[in-house]
């Protein structure tokens, strides 16, 4: 998984350089929704984020709508997106999108943990995190 996420960072961050080896230690984030999920922030600049994902069983984040692109892999478990008209939910190995400004109520619609391999363009800011309490 580390050798993944830095292909990736090297691959999509332009503070990288693709002929030179560079350690990217995450920032660890732990975040208090409904429950306690975990991130590892691998993001070299504003531009890129790149994120590792861990959830428990029952984890859903609130409505929100993001300033940023979110793409994603399922490395475990099932990811949920629920929209205003309907509600996809994504597995081991299968890719999503999330396009900027969409509202949406991510979740783990599994019965295990949930873990995301996430690139965000640009990198996450609250600033560009809007919350609802309901589909509008």
């Amino acid at each position: 998984m580390k050798h993944l996420l830095l292909l990736v960072a090297v691959a999509l961050s332009p503070g990288l350089r693709a002929d030179s080896y560079s350690l990217i230690t995450p920032t660890i984030i732990t975040i208090q929704d409904n429950v306690e999920r975990m991130i590892l922030d691998y993001s070299t600049s504003d531009e890129l984020g790149l994120n590792q994902m861990r959830a428990p069983v029952g984890w859903t984040e609130p409505i929100v709508a993001l300033g940023y692109e979110l793409r994603g892999i399922v490395i475990g478990g099932t990811l949920g997106l629920e929209f205003k008209d309907e509600t996809v939910t994504f597995e081991q190995n299968e890719g999503f999108i999330i396009p900027i400004n969409t509202q949406v109520r991510i979740y783990n619609a599994g019965e295990g943990p949930l873990h995301l391999v996430e690139v965000l363009r640009p990198g996450h800011k609250e600033a560009l995190v809007k919350q609802y309490g309901s589909f509008e």
